[in-house]
């Protein structure tokens, strides 16, 4: 559907936590910074901010909006849509960086485009705005992307096949593709309503330099492989092992924080680590509880499960249950975990086993949890429901509710965004998309309500955050 994207205003909207009116007045009487007396933690909060430093970089998004197949460009700090650039393909989701170490400093960097409803990757160049007329051609309908900051090479995972392929981003060249070339809508986990709903894989994710997985969804598997260079420069791929997972998986994550250390062993007299941790999270099924996965690898031998936490709560089957994605915090000890139905998981995954220490109630659909970088508050959203949680990640208590979507309609439809998400530089401010309402909202997070809002329309389902 077309959308003349004209006249678009920032309206200024008072939410108050737990109040369902809205006081709106237009983009010309934004009101004066709020004294900072919402609340103790609020008080807490200013005296931390108070000692970051502001400065005067700006931040621009670049967001896939799948309804019109556009990547919108919109300044942050002033609220206001830059450009709309069609893509020319289907379903364009998201515009995600590709970013190397030879190029992580870069301002204005490369993106791709995973156009979910088409058999192509759209180049995106954020110096010009504009997109390469000459796409990347794949044998799928691309899902998500995960660079190796090393090689430079980007593995996509596929929305409608059992497959991955990888690209060299310096040529935006296909070099090699694994699985089967079926269409599949896995029906396996019985909850069609989370966002990987009928999704054939999980995201791609890379082991190390040379290894990367393929989540195979429908049969409930990942699958390990081996990149290798040959000796005219071209790329194979050898499987090392399949790993069965109790439900279909997600995503994998590998505790970056401290590093992501396995086992300890003696090689050439020295101490050295031979396998390297990551962790997943299988979303779950009709009969069988969401959980978290411990899993182990080592270059010679692939995956394999070292511990499972089941993500369930006393009351409730499996059914209404459902894991979408789990957050490491700084702490080096504990994990975020929501459940579609509307609980958070706290999880300390040092111990062994792995221990549930909390649950917190949230919203409809908490997935994605954002920690800001200078201090103990963390903002989990809830992708199917009208409100953020704010988390103090020092006892993992609830901060606030903070209402930020209009819609009437909770549970089945995705209100919030996937990720990125932007804190302020003083941590003050919280920004995010809303998918099904086609707007930017601004966060005030001392006095816990929406501050601006900016209508663009669409439905903006996920991307990044550029700082210049």
């Amino acid at each position: 559907m077309n959308r003349v994207r004209l006249a678009l205003s920032v309206i200024t909207i008072t939410l108050l936590v737990g109040c369902g009116d809205t006081d709106t007045t237009n983009s010309s009487t934004k009101q004066n910074e709020p004294t900072h007396n919402a609340s103790s933690q609020g008080d807490s909060m200013n005296r931390e901010n108070s000692a970051l430093t502001h400065n005067n970089k700006q931040t621009v998004a670049y967001f896939g909006d799948k309804e019109d197949n556009l990547i919108v460009v919109v300044d942050i700090d002033n609220m206001k849509l830059l450009k709309s650039v069609a893509t020319g393909h289907e379903k364009s989701y998201s515009a995600e960086i590709i970013e190397t170490l030879r190029d992580k400093h870069n301002k204005t960097p490369k993106m791709y485009v995973a156009n979910r409803g088409s058999n192509a990757i759209d180049v995106f160049d954020s110096a010009t705005n504009t997109i390469s007329p000459t796409p990347i051609d794949l044998k799928f309908y691309p899902r998500s992307i995960a660079v190796e900051p090393n090689s430079g090479f980007v593995a996509v995972s596929s929305s409608n096949k059992a497959m991955t392929s990888i690209i060299d981003s310096h040529t935006d060249k296909v070099i090699a593709t694994v699985g089967e070339d079926v269409v599949t809508a896995p029906t396996t986990s019985g909850h069609d309503y989370l966002s990987s709903g009928t999704l054939s894989c999980g995201h791609p994710h890379w082991l190390n330099e040379n290894h990367f997985v393929l989540i195979d969804r429908e049969h409930k598997k990942i699958i390990t492989y081996r990149l290798i260079q040959m000796g005219d420069g071209s790329y194979t791929t050898t499987k090392v092992n399949e790993l069965s997972t109790p439900s279909p998986v997600h995503n994998l994550i590998p505790p970056e924080i401290h590093g992501a250390h396995g086992r300890k062993g003696k090689h050439g007299g020295e101490d050295v680590y031979l396998s390297t941790i990551f962790f997943a999270t299988a979303e779950g099924s009709e009969s069988v509880y969401p959980s978290v996965l411990k899993l182990e690898f080592t270059p010679s031998q692939g995956l394999t499960i070292v511990d499972e936490l089941k993500i369930k709560k006393e009351g409730l089957e499996p059914n209404v249950m459902g894991v979408h994605h789990l957050n490491f915090l700084k702490d080096m000890k504990t994990i975020y975990v929501g459940s579609d139905e509307g609980t958070l998981f706290v999880v300390d995954y040092t111990s062994t086993p792995m221990r549930i220490i909390k649950t917190v109630p949230a919203g409809k659909g908490a997935g994605h949890t954002d920690e800001m970088e200078h201090n103990s508050i963390a903002v989990v959203i809830n992708h199917k429901d009208k409100f953020i949680t704010v988390m103090n990640t020092k006892n993992h208590t609830k901060i606030a509710d903070i209402k930020v979507s209009n819609l009437d309609e909770v549970g089945t439809v995705q209100t919030q965004s996937h990720p990125k998400y932007h804190f302020s530089k003083d941590g003050r401010y919280f920004y995010l998309f809303l998918t099904e309402e086609g707007a930017l909202v601004k966060v005030d997070l001392v006095n816990k309500k929406v501050v601006e809002r900016l209508e663009i329309g669409g439905k903006l389902a996920m991307g990044s955050f550029v700082e210049s």
